[in-house]
């Protein structure tokens, strides 16, 4: 499908910048299972912002197509922090203090990020959402506000942890694919596009959004597995 060709880009782009760029001795492999589902989550949570909810030129699907896709990749994107931290203390139980309120502040912008992905997932859903917003246009911004705040603390923690992002042009490529993707949505909202095709958008695709979900949940957690088990090793110096 057309749809994955910017997420498969996103993954191949942050894995140069993060495992390529500057590679490390590799480690347990709980330890870089971790780290590469961190790089899964954070890709993911990149790839909703093109993936917004709102109907794009292709595929040509009906809007329940792209709710219900942004939906579950949005919740993968929680599940991944959580699997990546789980890998952490499994690998290094010591890792449990950067879990605390003392910790390093890039650190708790890493679980401020990824608690704060869990609780815009929740209020997101119909009901909630039906009780906190008069109408869809104010839930839109303040989701995509909140949503450009998680993406900002996901960037620093990444950036200023220093494991694999250790060089300014690392940090640098991170900021502009960052940035890139944080204005893809206002473009594609106000920007000047070609127009639509005419025709009628193909109906009944959330199921072809569940499997396009579940594909993507499989993909990710088997890269991460082979770059635990293999590609860890292959990169390292």
């Amino acid at each position: 499908m057309i749809l994955l060709l910017p997420l498969a880009v996103l993954a191949v782009l942050l894995s140069g910048v993060v495992f390529c760029w500057r590679p490390l001795p590799a480690m347990a492999p709980a330890w870089d299972g971790a780290m590469a589902c961190g790089v899964a989550a954070y890709a993911l949570l990149l790839f909703l912002f093109v993936l917004t909810g709102r109907p794009l030129r292709l595929p040509f699907y009906d809007g329940k197509f792209f709710i219900r896709a942004h939906r579950l990749l949005g919740w993968l994107a929680v599940l991944l922090p959580l699997l990546h931290a789980l890998l952490l203390l499994w690998a290094e139980p010591l890792t449990l203090r950067y879990l605390l309120p003392g910790a390093p502040a890039y650190m708790l912008a890493g679980g401020l990020a990824a608690g704060g992905m869990a609780l815009l997932g929740g209020l997101a859903m119909p009901a909630a959402r039906a009780r906190l917003w008069r109408n869809a246009a104010s839930f839109r911004r303040a989701h995509g506000a909140a949503a450009l705040v998680l993406l900002g603390l996901a960037t620093v923690h990444i950036a200023a942890a220093r494991l694999h992002v250790t060089t300014r042009g690392q940090v640098a490529a991170l900021a502009v694919t960052a940035l890139v993707c944080a204005v893809l949505p206002w473009v594609g909202r106000h920007g000047r596009l070609p127009p639509v095709a005419p025709g009628r958008r193909r109906r009944a695709t959330s199921a072809i959004a569940v499997r396009l979900s579940l594909g993507v949940g499989a993909a990710s957690l088997g890269l991460s597995l082979l770059y635990a088990e293999w590609l860890g090793r292959w990169v390292a110096p």
